[in-house]
């Protein structure tokens, strides 16, 4: 036995994420004398780092540089990469420049480590720039190097960047692969450049990809968000006849598509077909039918559909919950949608201040004032902090109520407990003081509006005008608008 082979131990221990049992191999290796070596810390290091704890992989190495072990560009390497995967990219950068300061060349493994994980954080620029000072040292950008640039550089939209690095990429010799030229293909499909997104596909099949699911889904998608259904239908279409099986983000993309058009028979044909292929409806596939029934003006098959999900074994999400709700408060159907709104609250949803706006907005437009008031009276016993949208609904209810005074506390209220007004609020309330021809009052808030740089909108804008038409109108009030 020697420390060659006891280092293969702890490393198979590491693998195993048995890292305490690695630590005892490396007591073990001191009672029997042998000598622990950089690369014994290096993998006990690695160990921590995948399992989260790279706090005590960084105290490992400080412990080991004390005791007199001289570590390398690997050990380094291992905490760089452990640090990016938690997220600490400033402290990576850190050691790359202690490295740095060893006179150590570091690898391209180790800077592209460092640029994929400034990437993820969008800082694609840093990321670029780290790129250029490594080339100006000489080490050559590899394929995960630009591969992780070009998908940072789409992520943010910056396309024509990201073919320029293409270009740069294949001059090099070093050829981009499916996934990499998918990212390109999705994001120009997502700003609905077809044409470009066409020619990168041309020059995937010229190189000798195949063009996958994703490659498909991605026009599909972006066809059915521009509700070019029978465009997404041929593609689909396509995909099946070369011999690529749909998966479930392209029935849902395409049920989406036909939702959005209003084509409800066309999407649950779609949601048959799909159950029949063998796929189950996920909780998102069920949400956009719910959606698309409900925009259809067809809530109580919506409804319908809502308490089938668990026939399929699917448990809505609170976003399935806010569309099911919204649609039916929408549709008059305030009984049915607080009947379920109940059922909810006593579930084990964590309903959010989103759901109880909906209700909210419900209670306020069927003109129940007093309901409405109780609920949005609960709401801090319920642990949810109200916010803008929240008292902006119950402002809004209460001035077309012409309970003016109700709503003006509710808005300084709001002020006072630290939820700021915004555009929004302020036009409902005008919108109500314009109504009871409360011309004063009008003139105090539109002041407040301009000093706080916010806009009348168009119903404010149209409620003016209406109002200045009538002999009723203010002399006062001409003035404040139209000045001398």
């Amino acid at each position: 036995m020697d420390t060659f082979i006891l280092n293969v131990v702890i490393n198979s221990l590491c693998h195993l994420k048995l890292v305490a049992f690695g630590f005892s191999v490396l007591g073990t290796m001191f009672k029997l004398g042998f000598e622990p070596s950089v690369v014994t810390f290096t993998i006990l290091g690695n160990g921590l780092c995948v399992k989260g704890d790279v706090g005590r992989a960084v105290e490992l190495v400080d412990r080991m540089e004390k005791m007199g072990y001289r570590s390398d560009v690997k050990t380094y390497g291992v905490l760089i990469n452990g640090l990016c995967k938690m997220g600490e990219i400033s402290e990576a950068v850190g050691w790359l420049r202690k490295i740095e300061e060893r006179n150590w060349k570091p690898n391209v493994v180790v800077y592209s480590t460092i640029m994929d994980g400034l990437c993820k954080d969008g800082l694609v620029s840093e990321a670029l720039g780290l790129c250029l000072e490594m080339s100006r040292k000489g080490i050559r950008p590899n394929f995960v190097t630009y591969t992780c640039l070009i998908q940072g550089l789409c992520n943010f939209g910056r396309w024509k960047e990201a073919g320029l690095l293409l270009d740069e990429m294949m001059k090099t010799g070093t050829m981009p692969d499916l996934q990499t030229l998918n990212i390109l293909v999705d994001v120009l499909c997502k700003e609905g450049k077809i044409m470009q997104a066409k020619s990168v596909i041309g020059f995937m099949i010229l190189t000798g990809e195949v063009p996958d699911v994703f490659t498909y889904n991605s026009l599909i998608d972006m066809y059915c968000l521009q509700n070019q259904m029978n465009e997404a239908t041929r593609v689909f279409e396509q995909m099946v006849s070369r011999g690529c099986l749909p998966d479930i983000v392209a029935y849902t993309s395409l049920i989406h598509g036909w939702c959005k058009i209003k084509n409800i028979n066309k999407a649950m044909q779609l949601l048959d077909e799909m159950v029949k292929a063998g796929f189950t409806p996920d909780v998102v596939t069920w949400t956009t039918l719910i959606g698309g029934l409900c925009q259809a003006g067809r809530p109580v098959a919506a409804k319908e559909l809502f308490l089938n999900m668990g026939k399929y074994g699917q448990v809505p999400n609170l976003q399935t919950c806010a569309v099911i709700l919204d649609g039916l408060c929408k549709g008059q159907l305030l009984s049915e949608a607080l009947s379920l709104f109940h059922a909810m609250e006593k579930s084990n949803l964590d309903l959010n201040i989103v759901i109880y706006s909906i209700i909210l907005d419900g209670m306020c437009g069927a003109g129940k004032l007093i309901d409405a008031w109780e609920l949005f009276s609960s709401l801090p016993s319920k642990g949810l902090q109200i916010n803008v949208y929240a008292y902006t609904i119950m402002i809004n209810g209460l001035s077309k109520q012409g309970l003016l005074d109700k709503a003006e506390y509710l808005l300084t209220n709001m002020e006072e407990n630290g939820c700021m007004p915004g555009s929004c609020t302020y036009n409902v309330f005008v919108q109500g003081l314009l109504r009871k021809k409360e011309t004063a009052r009008s003139i105090k808030y539109l002041t407040m509006m301009r000093d706080k740089g916010f806009s009348v909108d168009a119903t404010t804008t149209e409620m003016i005008i209406n109002y200045l038409s009538t002999d009723e109108a203010d002399i006062g009030f001409r003035e404040f608008l139209f000045p001398k």
